[in-house]
């Protein structure tokens, strides 16, 4: 993905502060949230927060997004749901030994369009 997703809003997280950006991933149409580092010349990219589920039979609303929440995303959790731009739905997907959260964009004019076929 690119920094050419639009911009939903900024976080400050443990590494540091970073814009947020959302598109679809091409397989499944599932909600991509990246972030990227703010404060630099060059951005950079910071951390993928979603992972894509649904060509695995995850089903999600085109609102909702399955969220990296184990490992190096850890620490990102609390201050991107501190943003007030996400809510936990209180949903979780099993994905091998970890647990993917659904979460949901709460604000309807942030969602990205899903491109139907």
């Amino acid at each position: 993905m690119s920094m050419n997703l639009p911009c939903i809003g900024t976080a400050a997280t443990p590494y540091g502060s970073a814009s947020i950006h959302v598109g679809r991933y091409p397989k499944g149409g599932a909600i991509y949230v990246q972030l990227y580092t703010l404060g630099d010349d060059y951005p950079e990219p910071l951390a993928t927060l979603s992972t894509n589920l649904v060509p695995y039979g995850t089903s999600l609303a085109d609102d909702e997004f399955s969220v990296k929440s184990w490992s190096e995303n850890a620490p990102l959790i609390e201050p991107l749901l501190a943003t007030g731009l996400f809510e936990d739905t209180g949903r979780r997907t099993p994905t091998g030994y970890a647990s993917a959260p659904t979460w949901r964009i709460k604000d309807p004019l942030h969602v990205p369009a899903l491109q139907r076929r």
